[in-house]
């Protein structure tokens, strides 16, 4: 069995070496592929360590093959985040399961809620209308038209239970991880694994399982002492060396790169930015201070914080409407390649199946994916992810007074 997982590793902890070994011993994989997010992140936030980096720790402590999630998906909403993830996995065309974590993990009512929202029928419709003109934010809106629906269908899930499921991150993650296997007509086996400890964005470290949010800031604070018992030991080693070296970034480390990015004017050719948060951005940049500040100040009822913040990173990235597409009148990611960023023995066994059951063109270096025949389209979402590259690449030389080795002359982790 190969199991597929989808992750930002953004810091590996114990929770995540919990779900390897729950793949391997609970669902017998033979071999692990992790869909790794690049060097920014589906909060809209650089990754506070490289991409490479964090693909090597996976492969040290038990993932057999990293590919890399192309930005505009990895940046995107929960559901372009998890169609362009599930697209990767799907083409490499090897994976039996797709496994993840979820707060609740009766994967038989996060179906009926997926299969809810593709359905899209009039009281969703009309559910959702209603709330957006009353002026909630999007995700409100969404909850209360599948909260509607649930009432008004003949389901036996209780509306309560619902919303409660509906009020944790991972179990939306999930939900949209079962929406974007039925998009892409897949054939990937989803399992729910129950999530354990602390939340998603819990900032206390108790026990043994903690939030990679409260482990960032730990770390940011030079509280490694908080850390150790959270994190394997091989991980805790490289992050205190990380830290030494200054190698560690923070969503603030942006600020001057996208202060000059917010002087071109018009933002509505980027990803989720609309005239209203255009003028909103263009009106609030005198009190441009930071990254994390300037999207505090704007944002609203209607308008959340993590949504700015995608908004945010599509601008400094140069992330256009240009590389989604529409279907059914809803937009993805556009998914053109697969970038392998490295694996081990196991892993490289696995090249030859991916090698005959491959849908889509995959490389193990840059400069193979630069010498290919794309169309425009496909190009702008290579050169975008090369760009994202380059940003994070310089704000790390910078930082940390170092020269950082380039995209094009990487060659894949091999552990």
């Amino acid at each position: 069995m190969v199991v597929g997982i989808i992750a930002e590793y953004n810091l590996f902890h114990n929770g995540h070496a919990l779900q390897l070994d729950y793949a391997r011993k609970t669902l017998g994989a033979d071999k692990i592929i992790v869909a790794l997010s690049p060097d920014f992140t589906q909060r809209g936030e650089i990754a506070i360590l490289s991409k490479y980096e964090r693909a090597r720790i996976a492969l040290e402590l038990g993932v057999d093959l990293v590919v890399q999630i192309p930005v505009n998906s990895a940046t995107d909403s929960s559901l372009g985040y998890a169609y362009g993830s599930i697209k990767v996995l799907d083409s490499l065309g090897v994976i039996d399961t797709l496994l993840f974590s979820a707060e609740d993990d009766n994967i038989d009512i996060l179906s009926k809620i997926a299969e809810i929202e593709l359905e899209e029928n009039d009281t969703y419709t009309k559910a959702i209308n209603s709330s957006l003109t009353q002026g909630d934010s999007y995700p409100k809106a969404r909850e209360n038209a599948i909260l509607e629906s649930i009432k008004t269908s003949n389901s036996e899930i209780k509306s309560n239970i619902v919303a409660k499921i509906l009020n944790k991150p991972n179990n939306i993650l999930a939900i949209e991880y079962l929406k974007a296997l039925r998009l892409i007509d897949s054939s990937i086996t989803p399992v729910c694994m129950k999530r354990t400890g602390s939340s998603y964005n819990d900032d206390v470290i108790d026990g043994n399982i903690a939030s990679a949010s409260a482990i960032r800031n730990a770390i940011k604070n030079n509280e490694f002492e908080q850390i150790e018992s959270v994190v394997p030991s091989m991980a805790y080693s490289l992050y205190k060396k990380c830290y030494s070296n200054s190698e560690f970034l923070y969503p603030n480390d942006v600020s001057l790169m996208l202060g000059y990015k917010l002087l071109d004017g018009d933002f509505t050719i980027y990803k989720d930015c609309n005239k209203e948060l255009s003028n909103k951005i263009s009106n609030e940049l005198s009190n441009y201070t930071n990254m994390t500040s300037f999207r505090s100040l704007i944002k609203s009822k209607n308008i959340t914080e993590s949504r700015i913040s995608r908004v945010l990173c599509h601008i400094l990235l140069n992330i256009t409407n240009e590389l989604y597409i529409e279907s059914n009148g809803k937009v993805y990611p556009h998914i053109p390649y697969i970038l392998i960023l490295g694996f081990n023995d196991k892993g490289a066994s696995l090249m030859n199946q991916i090698k005959s059951n491959h849908t889509l063109p995959y490389f193990t270096s840059i400069n193979d994916a630069l010498n290919y025949d794309f169309n425009s389209r496909e190009r702008a979402v290579l050169e975008t992810d090369i760009y994202a590259t380059s940003v994070s690449n310089l704000i790390l030389a910078n930082k940390s007074n170092s020269i950082i080795t380039s995209e094009q002359s990487r060659l894949f982790l091999k552990v």
